[in-house]
């Protein structure tokens, strides 16, 4: 038992290093999805109609001073990183990311990064029983998706690298099923023939066991959204949600190290679904200020950030469909939105 114990601290050595307070690499979940005429805004989201609705006005995420300001935001809020959800070649995304967005990451000081959100869902569809199962069709698709990115997007100034390796977020990667280890093979070998390695981050850490096959699979793992489990619709106390989190991410944590992988906490303000899924408020509890669940989130990844390269996850900066954006409202604090939370944590943090 020692022996296996000190194996244990000597690798979380090693992968994550001592305790210290540097300043994580900050990525928040971005949607280019949104237009003037209504796309995606059509919708509907919860804050609509509200004074909890975007402060910039159901605005097209092709505006090059929408996309200023949110750069803006970002860099003020403390985000590095973009990490940009993606719909496959011919989508309206891809394109406004690609003619839009990138030319605006192109530079500025200090810089803002970005990376592939993969939306397996959308690209590969779930079956009856909820996953995405891999056959040689699906295979060689989610192949030709990753050659389209090495071509069209790792070689940009402003991709995110990690070891020198372009990084892809793959969305329920936790739901890969059939031929999913092929799949991944594949993505790597056709990036690889292109003179660049993979760095795959998992949607992997929801409740559940952790599944260590798929993790060692994979150079990262991280958490989209904990929204999970019907108990938690009843709680009058979110603190109880945030401390099942901070459990089930030492025991995704702990799979991490074990198979070398890296573990990234993610963090949310909130979520709203407009009624489709229980609400979890960004009040704490009732008379807690605004976005105190937020703030109980950073402070809930605190231990997972004791590394070697610390990371945070942040869902999202304008999902506003799931009301888990950060982006700033009519109301005019940008505390309401998660922002100023952000801010000041990193800054007590770096002290």
């Amino acid at each position: 038992m020692k022996t296996r114990v000190l194996v244990a601290a000597l690798l979380a050595l090693l992968l994550f290093g001592s305790e210290g307070a540097e300043k994580p690499l900050v990525s928040a979940y971005y949607y280019p999805w949104y237009d003037a005429d209504g796309r995606h805004w059509k919708e509907g989201f919860p804050a609509r109609g509200t004074d909890g609705a975007p402060a910039l006005g159901e605005y097209s995420s092709r505006s090059e001073e929408i996309i200023r300001q949110h750069i803006s935001w970002s860099k003020e809020f403390g985000i590095s990183n973009w990490i940009c959800s993606w719909w496959g070649p011919d989508s309206w995304e891809n394109q406004t990311l690609r003619e839009h967005i990138l030319p605006a990451l192109n530079g500025g000081s200090p810089p803002l990064t970005f990376c592939i959100l993969y939306e397996s869902q959308g690209l590969l569809e779930l079956n009856k029983n909820e996953q995405i199962d891999f056959n040689a069709e699906k295979t060689e698709r989610f192949a030709g998706h990753f050659t389209f990115l090495a071509k069209n997007y790792f070689d940009h100034p402003a991709y995110l690298r990690i070891d020198g390796k372009p990084v892809v977020y793959l969305y329920l990667s936790r739901t890969y099923s059939g031929e999913w280890e092929k799949a991944l093979l594949r993505a790597r070998e056709v990036v690889a023939a292109m003179g660049a390695t993979l760095y795959l981050v998992g949607d992997e850490v929801y409740w559940g066991q952790p599944d260590r096959h798929r993790i060692r699979s994979l150079d990262a793992i991280t958490s989209y959204n904990m929204h999970g489990p019907l108990p938690f619709a009843s709680l009058q106390d979110w603190r109880e949600f945030v401390d099942e989190c901070g459990k089930v991410y030492r025991e995704y944590r702990e799979a991490a190290v074990a198979e070398r992988v890296d573990f990234i906490p993610g963090v949310m303000p909130g979520f709203n679904s407009g009624g489709r899924h229980y609400t979890i408020p960004r009040e704490i509890r009732d008379g807690a200020v605004g976005d105190s669940l937020f703030s109980a989130m950073l402070r809930m990844s605190e231990p997972f950030l004791r590394s070697r390269r610390p990371r945070l996850d942040i869902t999202s900066f304008n999902e506003w469909h799931e009301g888990t954006q950060i982006e700033p409202s009519h109301r005019g604090d940008v505390g309401e939105n998660g922002g100023a939370a952000l801010r000041q944590w990193l800054a007590k943090r770096t002290r």
